[in-house]
């Protein structure tokens, strides 16, 4: 397209070079021509003083004619392009950004339109961008201070009854109990907030190595198996003996392990729980349970920080577990099958690692 454009562009100003050295080089011929033929017509005997300049002004004429169609086929051609360049650029800069120009087979003009029209387009998903980060920013924060309201709450009123010097010894001790669990419930949320902003940097970086993430998959849920039991999750595990694919094992783990908690903690007992690992164009690690499906507003937001059931939660688990994946080069996705009723989060990776 560019070689096109140019090519055009380079067979234009030739052209027009080409005018001007033809009209500079032929002007007095054109002239002596003429003044040649009204000689001729006149037998000879030479012409008159006014003829002679009326034919020069005619030459001039007929020059200033064609300097000024050349002029009109500039302006056309280069100067009305670049000037609405000029005029979008400045409408762009002013923060309008629907602009879009049309492209014309104008030389190398129409690779400039397209370029600006593709400029245009990569601000506006840069601002899209921009906006929803801020939009996420502004629930983080308001996530962070509503949970540390309440246990921020609850130290000061507890402490405010320990200062009280007719309290028994046994409500002391209880009252002391209550503010160690609201301070390690603030400490939890600080911690989670600090991962979130971790693995949101771009400078964070993670160690994948090749390894058999089926059997470390199976050495996971044999850890947590007793809360399976505690909570009376049926456990269906349809893992093979070998998967072979490159990952980090302490971020993975903390994918599977929010995976599972979740899992555990936001179904009721009885549930049945599926855990199977595949391998179809990359790793397929699928967490599925027949539990309840998630509420119809959660859904699109589920992955968002601070976007939490009617179960609760710190709300950030999910969204770490699915940038901890990213940075793997792979994807985390929540499903829905209302055929068999059974809901998944799976999580795909890629089987060499990028």
């Amino acid at each position: 397209m560019r070689l096109k454009y140019k090519r055009k562009l380079q067979t234009f100003l030739i052209i027009i070079l080409a005018y001007v050295f033809l009209l500079i080089l032929f002007i007095d011929k054109i002239r002596e021509f003429l003044m040649g033929v009204i000689d001729g017509l006149y037998g000879g005997q030479g012409m008159s003083k006014d003829l002679g300049t009326q034919i020069t002004m005619a030459s001039m004429i007929v020059t200033y004619l064609l300097f000024w169609g050349l002029s009109n086929i500039l302006e056309k051609n280069i100067s009305e392009p670049a000037r609405k360049i000029a005029d979008n650029m400045n409408l762009v800069s002013s923060g309008n950004l629907d602009v879009q120009m049309e492209v014309k087979d104008s030389f190398e003009f129409a690779e400039m339109e397209e370029a600006f029209n593709h400029m245009v387009l990569k601000l506006k998903e840069a601002q899209s961008i921009r906006e929803q980060n801020e939009e996420q920013n502004r629930q983080l924060y308001a996530g962070i201070a509503h949970d540390l309201k309440t246990p921020m709450t609850m130290v000061m009123g507890y402490a405010r009854l320990l200062k009280e010097e007719d309290i028994s010894e046994d409500d002391r001790n209880h009252y002391l109990t209550i503010i160690e669990q609201q301070i390690k419930a603030a400490n939890v949320q600080l911690e989670d907030m600090l991962e979130y902003a971790k693995y949101g940097s771009t400078d964070y970086k993670i160690f994948p190595e090749e390894g058999n993430i089926a059997g470390f998959l199976r050495g996971i849920l044999a850890d947590m198996f007793y809360r399976f039991e505690d909570r009376k999750i049926i456990l269906e595990p349809e893992i093979p003996d070998k998967v072979i694919c490159k990952y980090d094992t302490e971020q993975m783990k903390r994918v599977f392990t929010n995976l599972i908690n979740n899992a555990i903690r936001h179904n009721p007992e009885n549930t049945t729980f599926r855990v199977s690992i595949k391998e179809e164009n990359g790793v397929i690690i699928s967490f599925s349970d027949d539990g309840p499906f998630l509420e119809e507003d959660l859904k699109e937001h589920i992955f968002e920080p601070y976007k939490k059931g009617k179960s609760g939660g710190s709300g950030l688990g999910l969204s770490v577990a699915k940038r901890i994946v990213e940075l793997h080069g792979g994807s985390l996705e929540y499903n829905e099958n209302s055929d068999d009723g059974y809901k998944s989060f799976v999580v795909t990776l890629p089987m060499e690692w990028m």
